[in-house]
């Protein structure tokens, strides 16, 4: 049996799908939506760490060292 682990972004990006599709209706984003506070707090964290990890690339990538 394989086993399927889901990273934190991952598990992000399928709940902000399911979201997108199951209680949004899946064909645009609706503020009125009860889960659009929720959705919208989750891209702010998946963007967050997209660009942790776009810093940390460019700091290693630049032979930088962050304290």
């Amino acid at each position: 049996m394989k086993e399927t682990i889901l990273t934190p972004e991952l598990m992000i990006e399928e709940l902000m799908f399911y979201i997108h599709q199951e209680e949004m209706g899946g064909d645009c984003i609706d503020p009125d939506n009860r889960f659009f506070p929720l959705y919208l707090e989750l891209q702010k964290l998946k963007d967050k760490i997209d660009n942790d990890k776009h810093d940390l690339y460019v700091s290693v990538k630049n032979d930088e060292v962050r304290s």
